[in-house]
């Protein structure tokens, strides 16, 4: 595991060239492989964030931060254009909490 980030070590590793004889199949070995990589991160990324989210509520503070939203969209845009905002949107849309609970309250309608 790599200690930073709590990532396994096949998260981390050096990216293997792609040969210049390299064949359909063995191309997309590869990308199946980045794509699981790409995935992992994603599951991680949406742990850590929940983990902040739930935080921040028990802090009587809202889920979510605005300002800290912005920059995640920036630093995609920064470096991928954008489309790496669209990216940076779903990332944050799939790492959201569900809204807390909220009882029905008087006038609601109950089964009996």
């Amino acid at each position: 595991m790599s200690a930073a980030l709590d990532l396994p070590a096949a998260l981390t590793r050096t990216p293997r060239a792609v040969p210049a004889n390299a064949g359909e199949a063995e191309v997309r070995a590869l990308l199946a492989d980045l794509d699981g990589q790409i995935i992992t991160l994603v599951l991680r990324r949406a742990e850590l964030a929940r983990y902040d989210q739930s935080a921040r509520r028990l802090s009587g503070l809202p889920a979510s931060e605005l300002a800290w939203e912005n920059a995640v969209l920036g630093r995609y845009a920064d470096a991928l254009g954008r489309q790496g905002a669209d990216i940076g949107r779903a990332l944050l849309m799939l790492s959201r909490l569900p809204p807390p609970h909220v009882s029905a309250g008087r006038g609601a309608s109950q089964k009996e």
